[in-house]
């Protein structure tokens, strides 16, 4: 991790304010002077329902605790075999909850509604740290920019504007969902400046909620209730159970396929009372580290494109983009694809020095990792048409981790925006069989010693 020098001098002393956080952009309402009201309802009823539920410590959020395993001591999961090298790092990304401080407040939420910036320009303020912490904020943030629209102005006059604070410690939290008007703290503790947090928290404060916490959320997840640290209880309730406590509808519900490779997503054991059990246990267990993922997700850039410039290539862009692909908002000549797509229009495989078409057959074949660590290859695997492709992950290695920074993701769905199931820790013991009669195979080693195998063959 990057060494961020804590200067107390540069940071202002204020009032503690934390937030119990939310679900997932998937409901959207954009607020004018007649809404005003019903929010600061909104805000003061989950507020004093989240500060009547939760315990008198408030949860103090940090991510990248890093422990070391042996091979031996990662637990078993039915279905799932182990695929991990001798020793790994294993991540908790994201938020992890510690018990060192005590702030006394009444916890803050807005549940439901996205409020949105008025513009696809954001203005931003970065207060205290050191130049390696202000590096770090900009790459963050620059995370969105390469892939949306948002355009992120630094402005230490702007009475509106994100706020990124550093403090001494291992806090990382955004102060509010969405835009609530006045200086909105980022908080980035010292010891957790990481640039996917950076961009995490930062997507709490355009309006995203986290996915694991969407009103359909039991459909592709549960919850281990037993092992949820009691501060965090807060942070793993559907937001929409908050609301139908106060009879409180939605409104204009926006679908989003659920994708556990959002960057909004927590990992496995986020806020566990024993890393050796999980807190959130996907319905499909093959997905299991793919959540708590450090990349932005095709549908994480998609949502805020369609909030912040729906309009942006209107009348510039003749373009017709295929498998879900979009023109693209910062050059509308192109199409933005879904990983594993690339061509102008999102119908060829995306370029790649060591990967390729496959045509798979009756016969069983094998695909096998090349050697390096610092490539980046895309297969696709298909058949004719009706047929289907039978596959599984015969052997592998890789370093373990939550959310998987070296790994083989296999898309295997119809729907070809959401991301595949990673696998880092795990492979599946069973066969596969696509939804259609394609597969994409994206192989990330992240310049870390690994390798797989793939079989597969044609399924009638």
């Amino acid at each position: 991790m990057m060494q961020i020098s804590f200067s107390p001098e540069l940071i202002e002393e204020k009032e503690e304010k934390r937030v119990a956080r939310g679900g997932e952009t998937i409901d959207l309402f954009r607020p004018n002077e007649s809404t005003a009201p019903m929010r600061k309802t909104l805000v003061a009823l989950i507020g004093l329902a989240l500060a009547f539920l939760a315990p008198k410590t408030s949860a103090k959020f940090t991510p990248n605790a890093t422990i070391l395993f042996n091979k031996d001591e990662i637990f078993e999961i039915p279905g799932l075999e182990v695929m991990a090298s001798d020793k790994y790092p294993h991540f908790t990304t994201i938020e992890t909850v510690s018990r060192t401080k005590v702030h006394r407040h009444r916890r803050e939420v807005i549940a439901g509604p996205i409020y949105d910036w008025n513009s696809y320009e954001i203005p931003f303020q970065i207060w205290g740290g050191d130049y390696n912490f202000q590096g770090l904020i900009r790459r963050g943030i620059r995370m969105w920019e390469e892939s949306t629209c948002l355009r992120f102005r630094e402005n230490m006059q702007s009475r509106d504007a994100i706020r990124y604070v550093l403090e001494k410690g291992d806090s990382c939290f955004t102060e509010y969902i969405g835009k609530n008007g006045g200086h909105q703290d980022i908080i980035i503790g010292s010891e957790c400046a990481e640039e996917y947090v950076v961009a995490h928290e930062t997507g709490h404060a355009l309006g995203f909620w986290h996915t694991h916490q969407r009103p359909d959320r039991d459909r592709h997840i549960s919850i281990n209730w037993k092992n949820v640290m009691e501060e965090a209880t807060a942070s793993f309730m559907p937001f929409r159970s908050m609301l139908q406590a106060f009879g409180i509808r939605q409104v204009s519900p926006r679908r989003v396929p659920y994708d556990y490779g959002s960057l909004m997503h927590y990992h496995a054991v986020a806020h566990a009372v024993k890393v050796s059990d999980f807190t959130i246990v996907p319905k499909e267990l093959k997905y299991v580290t793919t959540m708590g993922t450090e990349k932005m997700a095709f549908l994480d850039a998609k949502v805020i494109n369609d909030i912040y410039c729906p309009n942006a290539c209107q009348g510039r862009s003749n373009i017709n983009c295929l498998a879900g692909g979009y023109p693209d908002p910062n050059n509308c000549q192109i199409c933005r694809c879904p990983e594993g797509l690339g061509g102008a229009d999102c119908s060829r495989l995306q370029p790649s020095s060591c990967g390729g078409e496959i045509h798979a057959n009756d016969q069983w074949q094998t695909l096998s990792s090349p050697a390096g660590k610092d490539i980046h290859c895309y297969w696709r695997i298909s058949v004719p048409e009706g047929s289907r492709v039978r596959f599984r992950l015969s052997d592998g290695e890789f370093p373990c981790s939550y959310g998987c920074q070296s790994y083989v993701e296999i898309k295997h769905k119809l729907d070809v925006r959401l991301t595949g199931f990673r696998s880092c820790c795990y492979r599946p013991k069973e066969d596969t069989v696509s939804e259609n009669n394609q597969i994409f195979v994206i192989y990330h080693p992240n310049g870390r010693t690994a390798r797989f195998s793939l079989r597969f063959r044609r399924q009638v």
